[in-house]
């Protein structure tokens, strides 16, 4: 260029963290703005787009031409600068936000659903009703469940964070089908139970039907045995059912 040969210095890139030298255009690029497609300056101003599709090629004015292109603070270069710090800063991931907020998802339902089995299992252990005939917003008395699950929020900080109303609408534990699956599962869990405290010993089978209120033959299975310590257990059931995993097993 005239009488002195100019060129790219790569010293430029260690002042200007932001600049890309392409080989094939022979022209200098901002990486940040490149990346990143901002709108560029309309108003004229050194380093408009000539760093993103043009490419700079003036090596004489260089490091003149950076520095106004990285201007000032508020200037689109620095706004694609945060855009590219962003997204290096593994805190402002999207994925990392996405883990983060199912992470915590995962721990209010945790939180829920320990509470709701605490509920469950106090219940069945007091051989107490669940509902009541009225568990409206307005009603003073909700029963049994939902009382009960009301107290262990009124005294942990924790549990009233996800209940009742501040607990997702399809999942608030409340509804009859989600307490009877519980129910099921505290079942399971206890017949489990049964079985790794028998031992394969040998056991005795008491049986007795009887009618309840809405004229439903109903089986009471007493199921009795000598555990692991040599005591003699005996274990009430209300339904068939156990019985029959029991003598499977």
């Amino acid at each position: 260029m005239g009488e002195s040969n100019r060129r790219f210095l790569v010293k430029w890139s260690d002042s200007f963290v932001w600049l890309e030298y392409s080989k094939e255009k022979d022209a200098a690029f901002c990486i940040h703005c490149y990346l990143f497609k901002c709108y560029f300056d309309k108003q004229g101003k050194a380093g408009s787009d000539v760093f993103i599709e043009k490419g700079f090629k003036n090596w004489r004015k260089g490091p003149e031409n950076f520095r106004d292109h990285v201007g000032q603070v508020g200037i689109l270069h620095n706004k694609a600068t945060q855009h590219c710090t962003d997204l290096m800063n593994q805190k402002q991931h999207v994925e990392t936000i996405v883990i983060k907020q199912t992470d915590q998802a995962c721990s209010n339902y945790r939180i829920l659903l320990i509470a709701a089995l605490d509920c469950t299992r106090y219940l069945l252990r007091q051989g107490l009703p669940f509902h009541g005939h009225d568990e409206s917003e307005t009603s003073s008395n909700k029963d049994n469940y939902v009382e009960l699950l009301q107290f262990l929020a009124d005294h942990d900080e924790k549990v009233c964070a996800v209940v009742f109303e501040n607990a997702p609408r399809n999942l608030k534990y409340i509804a009859p089908k989600i307490q009877k699956e519980l129910v099921n599962s505290c079942a399971a869990k206890t017949i489990d139970a049964i079985i790794s405290d028998m031992d394969d010993a040998f056991f005795s089978i008491l049986l007795h039907e009887s009618l309840d209120i809405s004229i439903r033959e109903q089986m009471a299975v007493v199921l009795r045995y000598m555990n692991k310590k040599g005591q003699v257990i005996e274990r009430l059931c209300l339904s068939n059912m156990p019985l029959i995993r029991l003598i499977a097993n």
